[in-house]
């Protein structure tokens, strides 16, 4: 199977089996499609992974299939299908619907499922909501269901929030039958707000869930804000939330230059926007829009929340299979594992760091807490060899991360304390000590003072018993 989203979604426009406004799916479109591995979570191959460099004990990184760009599908002038006129509001694409608030602009997309996450793979991955609510200590996700849930993003008129931000744009998505439904709901003019907050409150009743890319942080509270100033009678701050920031952080941090949302498709779902407009430049050109411009100009606005919500659902998915599946993405096998030992299950996060230190998949931060782990559960001599690695690889790892003298003073106490080798302890002190002086310049008075003594001491015993190891 391939990864090939969006360039399938583009031959299904240029047929016109992909249309807007409400309007069904053609029958053609309505076969089954492949599978989407970005949807499914699953990938092809585990042994031909991006290449990219983590500092893995082997030094090699985890190698993944490079496929190339994928085209981008929803261009600005696919969204409104070249029937925007230059000046001519009322042709921005979308409908009127009424509110009892008043009017307010929709445009609502329909895509196949299948080119997103199928349902079959959407139920199965509801099997994984238990193990990622744990990890998240988020229990209202303990039973998502991700074909019940909402997918939102907004777009806004200023990126710090507060009470003078507006949201201008809001997308909703849900799962409906065969399709992903996204809505989009456009402030044509301030005085609409009420309306479309109308509109948002009316659709959000209908879900159980919410999904959101730093939405905990962002759009909920900016959204409770203005629902709370406009009087509304609720908010959504209290209903179960998955914010996908949360676990690609702690799963891939480290991993990625950074977890942006588009990060995210590229390294995990193969997917690339080609010309996608620039968060930060999206306030300006509702300004310019509310200021009498040329509204063909937002387009690019609408096309950038839309491929949003579509990303969301399909990265739900993938979070889902992973904790069912940790091993179909070996990237996430230190994170997972980290995690899982940081909530107390120190069993399965011995053995997923372990799996991922085997598949040259681990960082320096998996190996140590997987050294650690080994110690806790008296494992001293597995402890040892875990220690070895990060101490032959140590040169590599100050380049990137600075001296750390824990796999020497670890080694060393195992050496001294379990094993009686008070002579390889030694030198394993020593190392440490030249490594801070070339490394750190001795800067830490305190460590020094620590590797002082323990040489010291461990002097002093092979003094007293010249026979000693």
């Amino acid at each position: 199977m391939r990864r090939d989203i969006r360039r399938r979604l583009e031959r299904a426009l240029q047929r016109g089996q992909v249309r807007s406004g409400g309007s069904g799916l053609s029958e053609e479109m309505r076969t089954r499609l492949d599978r989407a591995l970005a949807g499914s979570g699953h990938i092809d191959s585990l042994s031909d992974p991006p290449i990219r460099e983590d500092l893995s004990e082997e030094g090699e990184g985890y190698i993944a299939r490079d496929e190339g760009p994928v085209p981008r599908v929803y261009a600005a002038d696919r969204l409104v299908g070249g029937r925007v006129s230059r000046g001519d509001l009322a042709r921005l694409p979308g409908e009127e619907i009424p509110t009892p608030h008043g009017p307010v602009m929709r445009r609502r997309w329909q895509v196949p499922l299948e080119e997103i996450a199928s349902l079959r793979d959407l139920q199965e991955a509801r099997a994984g909501s238990g193990v990622l609510s744990a990890l998240l200590e988020a229990p209202g996700l303990e039973c998502m269901k991700p074909e019940r849930a909402l997918y939102l993003d907004t777009e806004t008129t200023g990126l710090a929030g507060g009470t003078g931000t507006y949201v201008f744009l809001l997308g909703l998505g849900w799962v409906e039958e065969d399709r992903f439904v996204v809505e989009q709901l456009f402030l044509r003019d301030l005085s609409e707000e009420p309306a479309l907050l109308h509109r948002a409150w009316e659709v959000a009743g209908g879900f159980s869930t919410l999904v959101s890319f730093n939405g905990r942080r962002y759009d909920v509270p900016l959204l409770d804000t203005r629902l709370v100033m406009n009087r509304f009678p609720g908010v959504l701050k209290d209903r179960p939330h998955l914010d996908l920031l949360q676990p690609a952080r702690l799963l891939y941090s480290g991993r990625f230059e950074d977890c942006r949302l588009q990060t995210l498709e590229k390294e995990l779902l193969g997917q690339v926007r080609d010309g996608d407009i620039p968060g930060a430049e999206i306030p300006g050109l509702y300004f310019e829009y509310l200021a009498g411009t040329d509204p063909a100009r937002l387009l690019p606005v609408f096309e950038h929340n839309f491929l949003d919500v579509v990303s969301l659902l399909a990265l739900t998915a993938h979070f889902l299979h992973l904790c069912q599946r940790p091993d179909m993405d070996p990237r996430a096998l230190g994170g997972l594992g980290r995690l899982h030992g940081r909530r107390g299950n120190r069993a399965q996060a011995r053995e997923l760091l372990e799996e991922a230190r085997q598949r040259r998949a681990a960082t320096y931060r998996d190996l140590r807490e997987l050294g650690f782990l080994y110690k806790r559960n008296a494992e001293y001599e597995k402890a040892m060899e875990v220690w070895e690695g990060l101490i032959t690889r140590q040169e590599k790892y100050i380049r990137e991360l600075g001296f750390d003298v824990t796999p020497y003073e670890e080694a060393a106490k195992h050496l001294e304390h379990n094993a009686g080798a008070y002579r390889q302890a030694l030198e394993f002190t020593v190392s440490a000590m030249e490594m801070a002086v070339r490394w750190a310049n001795g800067q830490s008075r305190r460590l020094m003072d620590r590797l002082n003594h323990r040489a010291e001491r461990l002097r002093r015993r092979l003094n007293e018993d010249p026979g000693a190891n």
